[in-house]
């Protein structure tokens, strides 16, 4: 069970830096040593530098109308539910303590710290909640109350698998059909659902469900309590799966009761009894066979419904787009945090806004579906018609091979026949005027292809041969620049002295 507490912040910074670091000595050893106390961390920013700074502008920006910076909302559980040595008990809390801000203030960037280091031992969360809405651009209105909270703890409690204060409030049995839309697509809830759901629908008693689940890579645990006071004895069952979208992969475990109830023991051995009473329902109770009135065989077939029926009578409404939104934006939160990246991004906003304002994005996929209609029809024609090429004279043939057929009188047939005859010839004369402007069209672009190609070749000869003129002259230019140099060398003689001839060097 887990209990929570929120109180407001009117410094965020202080706070943070004492889930952080601690206070006392305990804050002085872990600057000295250059450690933490941060056992998991996740937000909505880059950093937990950068989520302070967002706090505190957002609190100057009111000019004073803002008392508070944020809240904390802390969440602790017994050491019996969540392990402080298990990873997975101390990611399970922070990503609880992620859902649960959303849940408090679902517009509202977060930040979420994990604490291990507790006097008793227990797994507990600080999570700083900005006061400010970044869709109406305000502060928190209302929601941090203490009932409020724990009440929406009690309630994402129960659906994450947390055992509850005080008695289960009464409710009506789920199916998975119902439940599968509040989890997330990536979620492995949702994937874990799905195959228990289908390893059911492909069965016909429990032993082949049981070999289906083996199938689809789903383990089935059974558990059995017994009440020491009353001495009844309680079976539930578990299912364990791989994540495929976790990060390491690894197996993970769901009490069926948190799926739905028709997918517990007694909601599969409900269905299994109901499929086999369907089963054993005698043959005589079965309804008599509508006899249907004669048809005349002249009579036209009655108008078929279109396969594309289910297209044409598609339409989309605003629980759909909502549902859609959050789907998308649980996906892309998981995927930024497998990637390590900030969620807080462009897409994210318009995730946000198409949640919240699913008129605007409902009228825009309803113009997307509109046109996708009509361009499939658009193709469809078109390619009923190139199926077709000359539906006028295939339609004129076999209304006169059909009166060749029913002619009385010798003559008639004779007419008949050589007027289908024609047709043929026409219809030949046509396809083949066909087949050859095809191989004309084909062999104009083989040409074209081909010339193109020797293009191609003749630019490529005509730059290689002037790359080698270039460099031929530059050798024979540097050969004559040499040959200059060197004849100039030879020419020159040798200098004389100045004090060569002493007597006649001053006119002597």
């Amino acid at each position: 069970m887990s209990t929570t507490h929120i109180q407001p912040l009117p410094n965020v910074r202080g706070r943070m830096s004492y889930t952080e670091l601690g206070e006392g000595k305990k804050r002085t050893r872990n600057i000295r040593e250059k450690t933490n106390r941060i056992a998991a961390q996740m937000g909505d920013m880059g950093t937990r530098e950068d989520f302070i700074r967002f706090c505190s502008a957002m609190r100057r920006q009111s000019q004073g109308t803002r008392l508070n910076e944020g809240y904390e909302l802390r969440v602790s559980w017994s050491p019996e539910e969540l392990s402080r040595d298990s990873a997975e008990d101390i990611q399970r809390a922070c990503e609880y303590g992620y859902l649960l801000c959303k849940e408090v203030a679902p517009n509202v960037p977060c930040w979420v710290t994990v604490h291990t280091d507790g006097e008793g031992g227990c797994v507990h969360v600080h999570a700083t909640i900005a006061n400010h809405d970044l869709v109406s651009g305000t502060a928190i209105a209302h929601g941090t109350d203490h009932a409020t909270v724990k009440r929406k703890n009690d309630r994402l409690s129960r659906e994450m698998g947390f055992t509850v204060v005080g008695p289960e409030p009464a409710r009506e049995k789920t199916t998975w059909a119902e439940r599968k839309g509040q989890f997330g697509i990536e979620s492995f809830e949702r994937v874990l659902g799905n195959r228990v759901a289908d390893a059911r629908d492909h069965a016909s008693n429990m032993e082949e469900f049981l070999e289906e689940l083996k199938v689809r890579g789903v383990e089935r645990t059974e558990t059995r309590k017994v009440d020491e006071k009353t001495g009844e004895e309680t079976v539930g069952w578990s299912y364990k799966s791989r994540d495929p979208y976790g990060k390491s992969r690894r197996k993970r475990r769901r009490r069926a009761s948190n799926l739905a109830d028709d997918l517990t023991r007694e909601g599969i051995e409900a269905y299994f009894e109901a499929k086999q009473r369907e089963l054993e329902v005698p043959q005589q109770d079965a309804p008599a066979p509508e006899v249907l009135p004669d048809v005349p065989e002249t009579a036209e077939p009655a108008e078929q419904p279109s396969k594309d029926f289910a297209l044409d009578v598609y339409d989309l409404d605003r629980a759909d787009v909502s549902e859609m939104a959050s789907d998308l934006q649980k996906a892309h939160i998981h995927r930024s945090r497998e990637e390590g990246k900030p969620f807080m991004d462009e897409r994210y906003e318009r995730l946000v806004e198409a949640r919240n304002h699913p008129d605007e994005q409902l009228a825009k996929l309803r113009e997307d579906v509109d046109a996708a209609r009509r361009e499939f029809h658009a193709s469809k024609e078109a390619r009923d018609t190139m199926q077709h090429p000359y539906p006028g004279l295939l339609a004129g043939m076999h209304v006169f091979a059909k009166a060749g057929c029913n002619a009385k009188d010798p003559v008639s047939r004779m007419m008949a026949d050589m007027t289908a005859m024609m047709l043929r010839m026409m219809i030949k004369e046509a396809l083949d005027e066909e087949a050859r402007r095809q191989r004309e069209e084909a062999e104009r672009r083989v040409y074209e292809s081909r010339k193109n190609m020797w293009d191609a070749e003749k630019r490529l000869k005509a730059a290689e041969k002037a790359l080698s003129n270039e460099d031929e002259r530059e050798t024979k230019a540097h050969a004559k620049t040499m040959q200059a140099r060197y004849a100039r060398a030879r020419s020159a003689g040798p200098s004389t002295p100045r004090s060569a001839d002493k007597d006649k060097q001053f006119g002597e």
